[in-house]
């Protein structure tokens, strides 16, 4: 019967595909003359899925790829559902997407089907499903209407192929269980203009096809069934694989151990989640999935799904889903210092290459780092310009927003600003190093008049001088205390705390330490002559989080004639350097100075599982030797969440 293309003209533009819905017949098709009944929509059904029943107008929806990004290739595709329903979503739509993700246009099969009676045709049909031989009657009339249709299709894209970008000769046609059975009707019956050039059934039902006679011509085949099917298509599965395979056709097999009937798009957790990208295998051996030449302009880019992904987003139940676009990766992970975020989370491949996983618990307001794994290699998630810098490499950066957070959060307030300086050091053998200063949104007109107090503040290990201004957030931290009149004017500096002499040095005292030669040999002066800054003793503080904190202790407690205040966070003396102070520096324990400090503060988080016994056994150290210190303790670990909350806590306390 003439197809023509009726002009309901449903466009949609969704990512790289575009949408367009065809009849294909014009009027009542014949074999459905006396059906009165309308097709109908069932999204609340024992299946909790969209299924569509009640199909008198067949139609087929185009899912056609950019131009520029398209192949040739065009597989029509039939959904199952026992030629009772239609599986539209897992076994049509999505299909549909991953093969417009390829570069393949794509059509989705509504096909007549049976009549349901009420408005649960799943329960219907599930009540039949118990005596296949009365279900296989009952559909016996329907089966050669649908394989009509199913022609049809082929034909209407095969004449249409050239508006459409596609290769008439690379027409193919696939379906699922009842889909499956209606696929092969469809290559056993046709003719040479209706003919699809290759077949794909999923878990097809045999013994209902129509006809039995393998084509002579070349049409490859690749057929998948799961070995645990409950309603046994494995046998059938195998017994159109060996037909074909006798024929001397082209034929691939899968069969998956578990999997069960209907897997179709969904995911189980289980190989068959992926069996579509063996489809995308073998249709790239057979030459259906050949890449596009490359376009004309240099310019222009073959549109992807990550063109519109938003990599991070936190759902209404404050969860976070995270994001990448890897279609080529075969496994992908994330971390970070968001809950349960190490060791990390696996993420699971859609069939657009978007791999995805959802935290298990919510996320309060905060910042938080994380990075992914795409097959091993640490990726940074190029959709996200907030980054971490560090040691390292970078990692990125996500905000949730929230009163909570609003301490550290960019805001329209006078803000200060961050110079990167390069300087000589001469205790490290003449080499260039690099530090960060901070200078108050006054600087310009108080130093003018005044001499600034001035905080060092040293990072972790594995971190860098940009550390504290990217995942620490020190500028804003301190721009929002400024605007609230809570600080006090200073200057505060972020050097590197690495050296190429000593990676990490966790000894006693700054002569086993590098960096703390470097601080007291070249920083301290550089500042001082760099910048307007006091030199008295209650106009200097020090403070360091982990590494930093040790490298506080080994700078303040050895030389506390230059420091008025004291802050380690996070940190301890290992066990053989309490053993070494206890042997060797007892004296230095001892100073009188070290108590005259005016704020020497120890802060820790309590589920801090890195430095809580060490920090633990030095307070017991400092005790045993009569030095005076306050404890802090919050909530949290080892991380940014906690040292950010004591950076706000401490520095109002400074310099008053």
């Amino acid at each position: 019967m003439k197809t023509i293309l009726l002009l309901l003209n449903v466009f949609i533009t969704h990512a790289a595909l575009s949408q367009k819905v065809i009849q294909l017949y014009n009027g009542i098709p014949k074999g459905s003359e006396n059906w009165t009944w309308n097709e109908q929509v069932s999204t609340r059904n024992m299946f909790n899925t969209e299924v569509i029943y009640n199909v008198t107008q067949p139609t087929i929806t185009a899912y056609l790829p950019p131009k520029e990004a398209a192949n040739g290739t065009a597989v029509i595709v039939a959904p199952g559902g026992a030629f009772h329903t239609l599986s539209i979503n897992s076994e049509g739509v999505d299909v549909a997407r991953w093969l417009n993700s390829k570069g393949v246009a794509a059509f989705v099969l509504k096909y007549r089907v049976a009549r349901s009676f009420t408005d649960d045709p799943v329960a219907e049909l599930m009540a039949k499903m118990g005596d296949f031989k009365k279900l296989d009657e009952e559909n016996a009339p329907i089966i050669p209407l649908a394989t009509a249709d199913g022609l049809a299709a082929v034909k209407y894209v095969r004449d249409h192929a050239v508006e459409m970008n596609i290769n008439p000769e690379k027409i193919g046609f696939m379906g699922f269980s009842a889909g499956g059975t209606l696929t092969m009707s469809v290559v056993y019956t046709a003719t040479d203009e209706n003919r699809p050039n290759f077949v794909a059934p999923v878990y097809a039902y045999e013994p209902a096809i129509l006809g039995s006679t393998v084509p002579s011509v070349k049409t490859p085949i690749f057929v998948a069934v799961a070995g645990d099917d409950q309603l046994n298509m494995m046998p059938f599965s195998i017994n159109i694989y060996r037909k074909w395979y006798d024929a001397k056709q082209p034929a691939e097999l899968h069969i998956y151990e578990k999997g069960g009937h209907g897997f179709g798009m969904h995911k189980q957790g289980l190989p068959t989640d992926t069996w579509y990208e063996r489809l995308g295998d073998w249709m790239k051996m057979q030459g259906l999935m050949t890449p596009p030449p490359p376009p004309a302009n240099p310019f222009q880019r073959i549109p992807t799904p990550n063109d519109t992904l938003q990599s991070v987003r936190q759902l209404a139940d404050k969860r976070v889903v995270f994001s990448i676009y890897a279609p080529e990766a075969h496994a992908v992970t994330v971390s970070g210092d968001f809950p349960d975020g190490y060791p990390g989370l696996a993420l699971s491949k859609d069939y657009n290459g978007v791999w995805s996983v959802t935290t298990k618990a919510a996320l309060t307001p905060n910042i938080y780092t994380y990075d992914f794994q795409v097959d091993g290699i640490r990726t940074f998630d190029p959709k996200n310009p907030d980054f971490k810098e560090s040691n390292n490499g970078v990692f990125n950066l996500y905000e949730i927003k929230g009163p909570e957070n609003d301490f550290q959060s960019l805001k329209d307030v006078p803000h200060g600003k961050v110079e990167k300086v390069l300087y000589t050091s001469t205790a490290l053998n003449g080499i260039t190093r690099r530090l960060h200063v901070y200078l108050p949104p006054d600087y310009d007109q108080i130093s003018k008049k005044s001499k600034l107090p001035v905080l060092y503040l040293l990072h972790g290990g594995g971190e860098n001088d940009a550390s504290w201004t990217t995942s620490g957030r020190a500028n804003l931290i301190l721009d929002n205390l400024y605007a609230e009149g809570k600080l006090k004017s200073m200057i505060v500096v972020m050097p590197a705390g690495h050296t190429p002499v000593k990676a990490i040095a966790m000894g006693a005292g700054p002569e086993q330490d590098p960096f703390c030669q470097d601080f007291l040999t070249d920083i301290l002066p550089l500042i001082e002559k760099t910048y307007p800054v006091s030199t008295q003793r209650e106009d200097r503080a020090i403070a360091g989080l982990s590494m930093g904190g040790i490298q506080t202790l080994n700078i303040a407690l050895w030389h506390p004639e230059k420091f008025g205040y004291v802050y380690p966070m996070s940190t301890g003396y290992f066990p053989n350097s309490i053993q070494e102070i206890t042997e060797k520096y007892t004296a230095v324990m001892k100073n009188p100075a070290i108590n005259q400090f005016k704020n020497f503060t120890i802060g820790m988080g309590k589920d801090d599982g890195l430095a809580f016994n060490n920090n633990k056994a030095m307070m017991a150290l400092f005790d045993k030797n009569g030095m005076r210190y306050q404890y802090r303790e919050t909530s949290g670990s080892h991380s940014f969440l906690v040292w950010r909350e004591n950076l706000a806590w401490f520095a109002p306390q400074l310099f008053r």
